[in-house]
């Protein structure tokens, strides 16, 4: 019987070699692409969640004042100023967030919020102590990882950028750092922000 000649195409060590090499310096490009993509988009949610909390601040502000008693901005009623968790109370007991939607807003990449007992070191906002008199450029809300005008390691976001939210209702996403110490995005008076405890 004869034998028919067939040919055996495969590839080559080299050839496999040069393809994976290929696939790995593509992968190297696109991964900075993906993951800078992916932060600013959780930057842009806890973005949203700093309006959502001074959307709700402002309102109560708002109510109090008209009616005369109660919590203004971050003052009660003896011109105290609060902490994080008799702020939260307030919000939570005139119904202008729920305790879930609070645990949510507080939370963002690297910081869990598992339960309604708010404090300053378990949420991801530095809330400033604020007034109705207060200027409406100063900031309000600004994520935990900016501290007195420089980025710390801290979560959320890290030296990545930080997010500020003023008392008039506008904010951003800022990643430059000079951003941390700029009048224009912190206020003239960055240095004497206090923080709720």
């Amino acid at each position: 019987m004869k034998k028919l000649p067939h040919s055996v195409s495969a590839f080559t060590l080299i050839e496999l070699l040069v393809v994976i090499s290929i696939i790995a310096i593509l992968a190297s490009l696109a991964i900075p692409a993906v993951s800078s993509a992916l932060t600013r988009g959780q930057m842009t949610q806890t973005l949203n969640n700093a309006r959502q909390l001074t959307l709700a601040t402002q309102t109560m502000s708002i109510d109090t004042t008209t009616a005369g008693s109660g919590v203004s901005w971050t003052t009660g009623t003896n011109n105290d100023t609060l902490t994080v968790a008799t702020f939260s109370q307030a919000l939570t007991d005139g119904k202008y967030l729920t305790g879930s939607d609070l645990q949510k807003i507080y939370a963002a990449p690297g910081v869990i919020v598992n339960n309604t007992n708010f404090t300053a070191n378990n949420i991801a906002f530095s809330i400033m102590a604020t007034t109705e008199s207060s200027p409406s450029d100063q900031p309000f809300v600004i994520t935990r990882n900016w501290q007195a005008g420089s980025l710390t390691t801290n979560a959320p976001y890290g030296d990545k950028g930080f997010i500020v939210f003023r008392k008039g209702g506008d904010g951003g996403t800022f990643s430059r750092p000079t951003d941390a110490t700029a009048p224009s995005v912190v206020g003239t008076n960055y240095s004497t922000l206090t923080p709720l405890n």
